[in-house]
């Protein structure tokens, strides 16, 4: 048991620690393309997973339920993907950058930004699933739990949930930015007053309760589409 719980820690901790360093910095990347530096002044326009880590929410709370799903039974594929790194800095204020002679809004910037983590994320499920139809093509088994194909699997259901997870209206995910830049401002500013009050509620009712109902059907379509895809 030890060991396999080791095995679970590493094989999902290490995996999610790269796939957040790389969200966080596309948020940098995109604040910092629109013209504001702020980011890149506090040295988070970098890959380095040390610039963005959180210790709770990026290595404690993801170990906890590593350790949990572990002791149920479950496997490290399907271990929750509930996790996220330190906010990226930026400023929208500074978005300086112009699209057709015109300086982008600070609401667009908003949600270029916010956009920017999640996208991030799929992009790298999608390259990973190139790997993953070379490795299965070259003979890799997919089904051997501790072969470089089945952890190349993990990675791109890892990088699908913190996408969906991330995209989930609920300050402080990206997704209510992403939401608040799209509604017309006094929309905007009802639902960022209600949601704010109620967001770290139902973050914890989610994470403790709801993810099955809400987040489990991505991840189930995420395995059947990329299964199709690598035959």
């Amino acid at each position: 048991m030890i060991e396999h719980l080791i095995f679970n820690l590493a094989t999902t901790l290490v995996p999610l620690i790269l796939a957040i360093a790389v969200h966080e910095w596309a948020h940098v990347a995109a604040a910092r393309f629109l013209g504001d530096r702020t980011g890149e002044e506090q040295g988070r326009l970098t890959l380095n997973p040390l610039a963005h880590i959180d210790p709770i929410w990026t290595v404690g709370l993801p170990a906890f339920l590593v350790v949990s799903s572990t002791l149920g039974g479950a496997a490290a594929a399907v271990i929750p993907f509930f996790a996220a790194g330190k906010p990226a800095p930026y400023n929208p204020l500074r978005f300086s950058r112009q699209f057709g002679g015109k300086r982008v809004t600070m609401r667009t910037g908003e949600l270029l930004v916010a956009g920017a983590g999640p996208a991030s994320n799929i992009a790298l499920a999608v390259v990973t699933t190139a790997v993953l139809f070379v490795l299965v093509r070259s003979g890799a088994a997919l089904g051997d739990p501790r072969s470089v194909a089945h952890l190349v699997f993990g990675f791109i259901l890892l990088n699908v949930g913190l996408a969906a997870f991330n995209l989930l209206p609920i300050p402080p995910l990206d997704g209510s930015k992403v939401l608040m830049s799209l509604l017309p401002r006094p929309a905007a500013a009802k639902y960022e007053a209600v949601a704010s009050q109620l967001s770290w509620v139902l973050l914890m009712l989610l994470i403790f309760g709801g993810a099955r109902y809400v987040l489990s059907p991505i991840q189930r379509a995420a395995v059947d589409l990329v299964l199709r895809v690598v035959g």
